[in-house]
């Protein structure tokens, strides 16, 4: 923004001395001040070019995809932790809903059993008149006919409890019906909401990609992002390399690469996309130096160690998504690109063929894939030279 300002407060500037001087100085003939305005317009032109080019340049490519990767990975985790409580809500209303239905035929029980005691004793009333209990029936008789009395009564309280129960369980039960449904409209709302803004952040990223595939000139500069995030990658894990040798971090030495050339397992099956070596690009004819080599796979494919030893990275790297960088010991690592998720930390012991994570298209300029990487002394080597031949 600087330099922006700089440039247009000159153009500026030096359009308003261009107005300004024939007032001063005199008049100027109509065709030198036509020659001077085209120069002036001439010049902004130029600044704006010199603008939109320091633009560009200020202008990370895989920052700008790191950020939106970043942004799609913690999306994705929000809306499938928003679909799993979707689904355990919906679980829950389904579960409530069959409570309701039974505690309402269980009502609708007592309900009818409850009539049918008053019924019962309406009828009982009228038969024995206000005579509850006849004189020829003796002390014995009434004795008897009070604890009926005395049953029925306690079987009436108790169905009138349950009853009154009941139907405090229902107006409950109702009402958590009604939380639930309100609470699963507003988990779909919010998964809908999540959705789209995934779909918006993948169509910001596809459109970064296809301008880095159809311009010569961000291409060339996601090139050499690239090349300068391989240097300081590497730069960091030799420092590292060299501390934990020095501080003697390690309790145990990673293993040295068993075997030979070519019989080393792969990391993942799929065809392989890109080789190693000098590249020219089919498109704009630059050439370009591949230290490693790009596998296809689909997302959530497993990704596994071709040789046991240390993790001497897993993270997040610019140019690389999601990276695990494996330390075999002799100066020999192995590099994980483009991951759609880490299983391991720095500092984990794994063996061979042992599960790095998931492949993915962190970082990736081609959708999903691997990025394999050799190194041996800090000199990139040819994975498929290592690599058991298929």
């Amino acid at each position: 923004m600087t330099i922006a300002r700089v440039f247009l407060c000159t153009a500026l500037l030096a359009f308003l001395m261009g107005v300004a001087e024939p007032s001063i100085f005199g008049e100027v003939g109509s065709s030198d001040s036509a020659k001077e305005l085209e120069r002036i317009q001439r010049e902004m032109q130029e600044k704006r070019k010199d603008i939109q080019r320091a633009s560009q340049k200020e202008r990370s490519v895989l920052s700008d995809l790191e950020r939106i990767d970043r942004d799609i990975q913690s999306g994705s985790s929000e809306l499938v932790d928003q679909q799993k409580r979707l689904i355990e809500t919906e679980a829950s209303l389904r579960i409530i809903e069959a409570n309701s239905a039974k505690l309402t035929q269980d009502l609708g029980g007592l309900k009818t059993l409850y009539g049918q005691r008053i019924r019962a004793l309406y009828k009982m009333h009228r038969s024995s008149g206000t005579d509850m209990v006849s004189a020829t029936d003796g002390l014995e008789g009434m004795a008897r006919h009070i604890k009926y009395l005395g049953l029925i009564a306690e079987r009436d309280s108790r169905i009138i409890y349950e009853y009154g129960n009941a139907l405090g369980r229902l107006t409950e039960q109702e009402k958590e019906i009604a939380l639930k449904k309100a609470e699963m409209i507003e988990s779909r709302r919010t998964v809908a909401v999540k959705k789209e803004e995934l779909q918006s952040k993948r169509r910001r990223k596809a459109a970064i990609l296809a301008n880095v595939r159809q311009e010569k000139g961000l291409y060339v500069q996601t090139l050499h992002e690239l090349e300068e995030a391989s240097v300081s990658l590497w730069a960091m894990i030799r420092k590292d390399e060299d501390e934990r040798r020095a501080t003697k971090h390690a309790t145990t030495a990673p293993a040295t690469v068993h075997g030979e050339a070519g019989s080393l397992p792969w990391p993942l099956d799929g065809p392989v996309l890109t080789r190693f070596g000098m590249q020219r690009h089919p498109q704009f004819g630059t050439m370009v130096f591949r230290r490693g080599i790009e596998i296809s796979a689909h997302e959530g494919q497993p990704v596994y160690a071709v040789e046991s030893g240390e993790v001497a990275y897993a993270d997040w790297y610019r140019g690389y998504g999601k990276l695990v960088i494996l330390d075999h010991g002799d100066g020999f690592y192995t590099l994980y690109g483009n991951l759609f998720k880490l299983d391991r930390a720095k500092g984990d012991h794994v063996a061979r063929g042992q599960e790095l994570g998931l492949a993915g298209e962190t970082g990736s300029l081609k959708g999903s894939k691997l990025y394999f990487e050799i190194r041996r002394n800090g000199e990139a080597q040819d994975p498929l030279h290592w690599l058991v031949k298929r």
